[in-house]
C-alpha cells in the first residue's frame, strides 16, 4: 500500500514539474528532481542510479539559470534598460496573476513597455524592449518546457530499467 501512495506522490511531482514549467508560481524541475528523490526513498536510490540523479540535478540548475538568462537577454537584446527587465518581471508577475497564462506573455510586454517610458525612452525604444521581454519569456519557457521533458525521460529510463 505504501508504494502505490509513493508512487502516486512520484507521477503527480512529476506532472506538477511539467505545469509548473509554464506556470510561474510553480517550481516545475526541482518538483520533477524531488519526484526523483521521492521515488529514491521509496523504492532504492539504487534503481534510478547516481548517474541519473547527477544528470536531474545539473538539468534542474541549468533550467533555473536558462529562466533568468532567457527573459535578461530577451529584453536586453531588444533594447530594455534595467528598467525594462525589472518593468518585465513585475508584469510577468501581476500579468499572470491578473490573467492567467494569456497575462503571463502579455504582462512582461506591457511591464517592459511601462518601465522604459517612465525612464524616458521614447515610444519605439519601450515598444521594442516590451517586445523582447515577450519573446525572452515565451524563449525561456520553451528551453524549460524541453529540458522538463528530458528530466521526466531520465526518470521514466530510470524507473522501468
Amino acid at each position: 500500500m505504501l508504494q502505490i501512495i509513493i508512487g502516486i506522490v512520484v507521477a503527480l511531482l512529476a506532472i506538477l514539474g511539467l505545469v509548473g514549467v509554464i506556470l510561474p508560481f510553480l517550481p516545475g524541475t526541482p518538483l520533477i528532481l524531488l519526484a526523483a528523490v521521492v521515488y529514491g526513498f521509496g523504492f532504492g536510490f539504487q534503481q534510478i542510479g547516481t548517474g541519473i540523479y547527477i544528470a536531474l540535478a545539473i538539468l534542474t540548475l541549468f533550467s533555473l539559470v536558462v529562466d533568468y538568462i532567457t527573459t535578461s537577454l530577451g529584453a536586453k537584446g531588444f533594447g530594455a534598460s534595467k528598467a525594462g527587465m525589472i518593468g518585465a518581471a513585475l508584469g510577468a508577475l501581476f500579468g499572470f496573476l491578473l490573467g492567467n497564462l494569456p497575462g503571463l506573455f502579455v504582462g512582461p510586454f506591457i511591464g517592459a513597455l511601462l518601465g522604459e517610458t517612465l525612464w524616458g525612452k521614447g515610444s519605439e525604444g519601450s515598444f521594442k524592449a516590451g517586445l523582447g521581454a515577450a519573446v525572452g519569456v515565451l524563449g525561456g519557457m520553451v528551453v524549460r518546457f524541453l529540458l522538463a521533458l528530458a528530466m521526466l525521460a531520465l526518470l521514466v529510463y530510470g524507473i522501468a530499467r
